[in-house]
């Protein structure tokens, strides 16, 4: 399976500041110094471990635990090279689909693009139950109440402002059917989503924290007819 590092830009950041930090450190000769540089190299190694291992042991076991029926409709915002896609379409016969939808940008995840996505799919072989769109998270292009599921891993996060992440998870709750759940794994605003989806009433909003495999909240929510 082909995948990407998330934000590329960010444990590059961190590894060069290790890595220049180092050079007073050690010049001062004092171990108190490598404190910053050390925690640098350190967050940089975990980003990555996150990125190419640990989200995919987080998504795999959400999915176990959502104990997702075969024969429904999923929605995987912001799906990069299909690692929540794939864990669900695993799960899924026909009429059983998953469509995951993205704006392919390598700014959010190295290497992102819809014909690498489509080649996971196709190596996967659930091509007969799994899709892929270009499309944005802001404007869905589905009808109201389509999917029983919507899931977005490490993706609303990128959307700027504030606004705007509120408008992505507006059009979240718009296509999801009135028994459905949302489920997001995500590094930043967990806070925020929670308070936003208890504003529109939805039931059973949870966060769980997910531990060594990566910095990221566990959120799911289960809206009301009227969310």
């Amino acid at each position: 399976m082909k995948k990407g590092l998330d934000a590329p830009l960010v444990p590059i950041i961190f590894t060069v500041c290790g890595l220049v930090g180092m050079i007073p450190a050690w010049n001062s000769h004092q171990l108190y110094n490598f404190l910053f540089p050390v925690l640098m190299l350190v967050l940089a190694a975990i980003f990555v471990h996150t990125s190419y291992w640990g989200k995919y042991a987080i998504i795999r076991q959400t999915v176990a635990a959502l104990k997702i029926p075969q024969n429904i409709q999923v929605l995987d915002l912001g799906t990069g090279h299909g690692a929540v896609l794939l864990a669900v379409a695993g799960k899924l016969q026909r009429p059983g689909k998953v469509v995951g939808i993205d704006l392919w940008k390598s700014a959010d995840q190295s290497s992102n693009s819809l014909t690498a996505t489509q080649q996971n799919i196709e190596a996967a072989g659930v091509s007969n139950v799994a899709e892929i769109k270009t499309a944005d998270m802001t404007k869905l292009p589905f009808d109201d109440e389509s999917f029983d599921y919507v899931f977005a891993s490490l993706a609303i996060h990128n959307v700027k402002p504030r606004a705007q992440r509120e408008l992505a998870l507006r059009e979240a709750l718009r296509v999801l059917k009135p028994a459905g759940y949302l489920v997001i794994i995500d590094l930043e605003h967990v806070g925020e989503f929670k308070r936003y989806l208890n504003e529109q009433n939805c039931r059973q909003v949870s966060v769980k924290r997910a531990g060594f495999n990566g910095l990221w909240g566990w959120l799911a929510a289960d809206p009301d007819p009227g969310c």
